[in-house]
């Protein structure tokens, strides 16, 4: 089979940009032919923006990899916003089946997180042109921007170059559930449910000696819940180690200076996150903000740690409360407090059932093999529909 990917890098390196690399290294492995076309917000990020809706660079890129590679099957993962639509116009032209990984909605809404002034905003999901989300200025504080966003992805669902994709990936029955019953109406049977995957550098353990504290892992952001975070831990007596970047640092840094239980790591690379999750206590994933996935669950069920999320969304789904991890009530301190104390209570024996789900939990659904049986059968199917219609 043979394989094009198209996927455009953000500023700073994200999830996206690792299921990517991920997904391409796992078909490469797998024996499949596979070429990729790579697009960055990093240069001339003003210019592309403006053409976000149409970049005839991109689309001249696209065609012509196309003529060149011949691939059976396009997979999308990120065109926001380098790549632009003009990729998903280029593959119909060339009468290629096109996969497209939904890692955000803002096909939908400008504000990928559906997140704003700290509260749910899905104004957008149901309305074909949201007025509200240009006046809440819910991209970058841009009313201006949120405008040119929201006009662009609507001006390619009235030219249906969304509803043309044969098949869309989304990582979470949420998520599924929401782009289902948006205002696009895309029909179930062209959605399909694939979560991440996560390769451990090493084989995953049972159990190894862990330390008392807690672990952060992720954006330093609003939508993150990193305010309550740090109002949960700041005035206690737990403790609290946090690792990422974001436009909260400089908050997350002056608590920890002010706070001796709050350690801010700082950004760490994969395997020191890795050997942070090993030896933990337990991960603490407190978003606020609309998750598609959280990369960081999975990476803690390998590493046999129980996760401590809220109770909404995909994390909802990744943890099972009771069993693989606790659930707190999203946004609450008093409530994520709470689960503290009780994990804290609990027995060795229970930390160990938890931990042993959670690896569980791992090895039943997010395991390179089992992601690979996944995409094959997915490629198959687009195929198929194409040959069948032929």
């Amino acid at each position: 089979m043979r394989i094009l990917y198209i996927h455009t890098y953000y500023r700073y390196r994200g999830g996206e940009d690792v299921v990517y690399e991920n997904e391409v290294k796992l078909m490469e492995k797998a024996g499949c032919t596979v070429h990729s076309v790579i697009f960055g917000n990093k240069r001339f990020a003003a210019l592309k923006f403006l053409f976000f809706f149409f970049n005839p660079v991109s689309f001249l890129r696209v065609y012509r990899a196309i003529g060149r590679f011949r691939p059976d099957v396009i997979h999308v993962h990120n065109w926001f916003f380098s790549a632009s639509p003009s990729i998903f116009i280029a593959a119909r032209w060339k009468k290629i089946p096109v996969v497209h990984t939904l890692h955000n909605l803002r096909i939908l809404c400008p504000s990928s997180y559906f997140f704003i002034d700290s509260e749910v905003f899905l104004d957008c999901v149901s309305k074909k042109f949201s007025y509200m989300a240009i006046r809440k200025r819910v991209y970058r504080n841009s009313a201006l921007e949120t405008f040119w966003l929201l006009a662009g992805t609507r001006l390619h669902y009235f030219w249906k170059t969304w509803q043309r994709i044969d098949l869309f990936i989304c990582m979470t029955e949420l998520s599924r559930q929401i782009f289902s019953n948006s205002f696009m109406h895309i029909p179930e049977e062209k959605i399909v449910i694939k979560p991440n995957f996560f390769s451990p550098s090493r084989p995953p353990v049972r159990m190894l000696p862990r330390r008392r504290d807690y672990l952060y892992v992720g954006r330093l952001s609003p939508e993150k819940g990193i305010d309550m975070l740090l109002s949960a831990f700041a005035n206690s007596k737990y403790s609290l180690r946090i690792i990422g970047e974001g436009p909260l640092r400089k908050k997350v840094e002056q608590i920890a200076a002010k706070h001796a239980n709050v350690c801010y790591l700082g950004f760490q690379d994969k395997p020191r996150i890795i050997e942070e999750l090993r030896r933990c206590n337990a991960l603490v994933f407190a978003t606020i903000g609309f998750e598609q996935f959280g990369m960081v669950i999975i990476e803690a069920f390998a590493c046999g740690t129980p996760v401590i999320s809220a109770d909404t969304g995909s994390p909802a789904e990744l943890v099972r409360d009771g069993v693989n991890g606790l659930h707190f009530r999203t946004g609450s301190s008093e409530d994520l407090l709470r689960k503290i104390e009780e994990w804290e209570s609990s027995s060795e024996e229970t930390r160990l059932a938890y931990s042993e789900n959670a690896l569980r939990s791992y090895q039943q659904y997010f395991t390179p093999e089992i992601n690979l049986d996944q995409l094959s059968n997915i490629y198959k199917s687009v195929l198929y529909e194409k040959n069948a219609s032929a």
